[in-house]
């Protein structure tokens, strides 16, 4: 075999194991962005701790989503600011959450809200908990579906917004 013909075998190896190699990193970056999907979508462990002593409270069956009117976001803006209202911030230093409260972190304030919400005939199944970063630290806040966006409760603001 000439040395013509083995360097073009050598090219052609090359391409095709650099093809194989481009085709595998795709493949991970793809199940890496998948899997991270699937974590930002779960809801809070803390969150099925709570839902495991109060079952009651969260039901895997219903609506995912309500029909928006004017009725509907008076409902969650008195929720919104008297659970504010009646909730005094306090740092806790063991996480636990809990509702109906005097005072409390943002998931006391969350769980609060959501039990309220549910005793005037909201679905919980149109809830959701969701932590994001806020001043470097973990924030919970509510999230109610509707057929118009996300109204999201957040004890940070004074009014429930629809996004």
């Amino acid at each position: 075999m000439s040395s013509e013909q083995r360097g073009g075998r050598n090219w052609s190896l090359l391409l095709i194991f650099g093809s194989m190699a481009i085709a595998v990193l795709a493949a991970l970056f793809w199940l890496a962005s998948a899997l991270l999907s699937l974590v930002n979508a779960a809801e809070p462990i803390a969150f099925s701790i709570y839902c495991i002593d109060h079952i009651d409270e969260c039901p895997t069956k219903g609506p995912r989503s309500i029909r928006y009117s004017a009725t509907l976001m008076q409902l969650v803006s008195k929720v919104q600011t008297q659970v504010n209202r009646e909730i005094t911030p306090r740092r806790e230093t063991v996480d636990v959450w809990s509702a109906d409260v005097s005072s409390g972190d943002c998931d006391d304030y969350v769980m609060t809200k959501r039990r309220r919400l549910i005793r005037a005939g909201v679905p919980a199944t149109a809830m959701r908990v969701t932590v994001s970063r806020r001043f470097g630290e973990g924030h919970v806040v509510l999230i109610l579906r509707t057929d118009k966006g996300e109204i999201v409760l957040d004890n940070l603001r004074h009014t429930a917004y629809l996004r």
